[in-house]
């Protein structure tokens, strides 16, 4: 039985509202507060499955309620529908700024009411359903890809490290090869888990939040010596240095600089990885009114729309064709960053010819 809880100060309307509900074709157990602190400290307790609430009211208002439900995990992603006399654009805009579902203006049919209610829990229904359909398929994916890409390198750490127990039998070349193998898988392994860390986090963030900035907006100055930096990083990597050609500007960004860098890093990565050692990568940055430019572009293996269209975490394209390390997640990874930042990424591929990834950051961040 779906709980509702109702949040209205005048006594008529607050018991209209649950007579009509209670004697409803569907069956609802009903919650009722006469004013917004009683409303919230109901709403933390029951957790209800939507809550209707009153804009104007003693002690709390409807718009403070519904931001500090939102503020917190529990109750975050509750429904909730903003009930007042009051329904100008001015007061339905800061109700939907805050994260309300719906505004149903007074005076109200019952017919509206149950209306509203309805499509209100039909929609949370669809988007639970839709939600655990998405965790599921990542479920199947990561359990897929995750444990063979943290044994490959874990196993090759392993045989390394066997080996240099007889030391002693080794020549100087063979114990450098083995150490270098060593910091290389060492540095795979740690890339992986930062990534699927940060994925997770900026996953898990979303999910808690529907309006608020899910990563830190600090003001941060990127500078072409922060770009240089990680685009010689990614090039020594895959000792791609005299093959990466890049034009470079800086700007002061909303964006916090390890985002940036990591954007950079990820999209930097994939083209040196999908590309032949001896044809260029193209990189470059520039800044417009509105936003800061970043484009990368190869010419190597390209994707299909299909593919670019399917980009998320722990997919993999063409896996049966051409081996490759890694569990998808560099992309999928910068895209929710981008977005996250209110900012754009295009993709742009032809098959055998390359690949050119924009993005594009805004230079100014609100929360509206």
């Amino acid at each position: 039985m779906k709980k509702i809880l109702v949040i209205e100060d005048e006594k008529n309307i607050r018991n209209r509202i649950v007579d009509t509900l209670e004697f409803a074709e569907e069956p609802y157990q009903i919650f009722a507060a006469q004013h917004g602190r009683e409303g919230l400290e109901l709403a933390r307790r029951e957790l209800p499955d939507l809550i209707i609430s009153d804009v104007m009211m003693p002690e709390m208002d409807g718009y403070e309620v519904l931001k500090a439900l939102r503020a917190e995990e529990a109750t975050a992603t509750i429904p909730f529908i903003f009930l007042s006399a009051k329904a100008d654009i001015s007061h339905i805009r800061e109700g939907m700024n805050l994260g309300a579902d719906d505004y149903l203006p007074k005076p109200f049919s019952i017919d509206e009411l149950l209306r509203v209610v309805a499509t209100r829990l039909s929609r949370q229904e669809t988007q639970e359903r839709r939600s655990q359909q998405e965790l599921n398929s990542v479920r199947l994916r990561i359990a897929s890809s995750l444990p063979h890409e943290f044994r490959t390198p874990l196993s090759s750490l392993i045989g390394f490290s066997e080996m240099l127990r007889s030391y002693k039998n080794l020549d100087d070349d063979a114990i450098m090869m083995m150490l270098d193998q060593i910091r290389h898988n060492s540095e795979r392994l740690q890339r992986l888990v930062e990534n699927f860390l940060l994925f997770t986090q900026i996953e898990v963030a979303m999910l808690r939040q529907k309006t608020a900035f899910v990563l830190p907006v600090d003001e941060a100055t990127f500078t072409e010596d922060i770009l240089a930096e990680r685009i010689a990083t990614v090039g020594a990597k895959y000792q791609r240095q005299s093959s990466i050609q890049s034009t470079l500007v800086g700007a002061r960004l909303p964006v916090a600089i390890t985002y940036l860098r990591k954007i950079v890093e990820e999209i930097v990565d994939n083209a040196c990885k999908f590309s032949r050692a001896e044809t260029p990568v193209v990189i470059t940055s520039s800044l417009t009114d509105e936003w800061y430019i970043l484009q990368v572009t190869d010419y190597g293996r390209g994707m299909t729309q299909e593919a670019i269209n399917s980009i998320d975490a722990y997919i993999q394209f063409d896996r049966e064709i051409y081996e490759q390390q890694g569990i998808g997640l560099g992309l999928a990874l910068v895209k929710r960053i981008v977005y996250a930042y209110k900012g754009l990424i295009e993709i742009q591929s032809e098959i055998g010819k390359g690949t050119s990834i924009t993005v594009k950051l805004p230079r100014t961040l609100t929360q509206e």
